[in-house]
């Protein structure tokens, strides 16, 4: 038996357990079992290590934050709600993170909860209009642009005498090379 079926047990036969400097004490309102008393004290140091977990912030607080994780919320949400709680975090310290989260997603009361609006509290400030710079493109560019490109194009890619690597051109070809230059992308408004 783990220690946190040991501390799960001595709660229900109304055992409370406080731990400090090593030490171990039990309170009970009435005697409790003796089998119970003898395995407390048989695993004392695992109780002690397990309630100082569960004490520990930064243990009980990475457990809870992978659970919440796991089920898209905020570990304050599930202890507000009532789906944990923090006596939850002794007793399911060593459980499996995927298997506890699968059991709240299960449950009708996880389920039928009212769906919170989450509104962020960030302040954004106004950002400076920025001008959109326009990238032409022949898919953008007007019909008399494409034109001289094409008639450029078809010629330079045929005539054995213009060599545009180099810019070597015959004169039909310096003549639409010089339109197609000089052509805007941009249709006139």
């Amino acid at each position: 038996m783990n220690a946190a079926d040991l501390i799960r047990r001595a709660a229900n036969a109304g055992v409370s357990m406080i731990h400090g400097d090593g030490a171990l004490q039990f309170y009970a309102e009435r005697q409790p079992p003796a089998d119970l008393l003898a395995e407390l004290i048989a695993h004392k140091i695992e109780i002690i290590a397990a309630l100082g977990a569960a004490n520990d912030p930064i243990l009980s607080s990475a457990w809870l934050n992978r659970v919440a994780r796991l089920l898209d919320t905020r570990p304050a949400v599930l202890l507000e709600e009532g789906h944990l709680e923090p006596h939850d975090l002794v007793e399911l310290a060593d459980a499996d993170v995927v298997l506890v989260a699968n059991i709240i997603r299960a449950s009708p009361a996880w389920i039928d909860r009212p769906q919170r609006v989450e509104q962020s509290a960030e302040v954004h400030a106004v950002e400076d209009v920025k001008l959109q710079h326009i990238i032409h493109t022949a898919a953008t560019a007007s019909q008399a642009w494409r034109e001289a490109a094409v008639a450029y194009n078809n010629h330079w890619m045929s005539c054995p005498d213009c060599y545009t690597a180099a810019g070597r051109y015959c004169v039909a070809g310096l003549d639409l090379r010089q339109r197609y230059n000089n052509t805007p992308m941009e249709a006139s408004k």
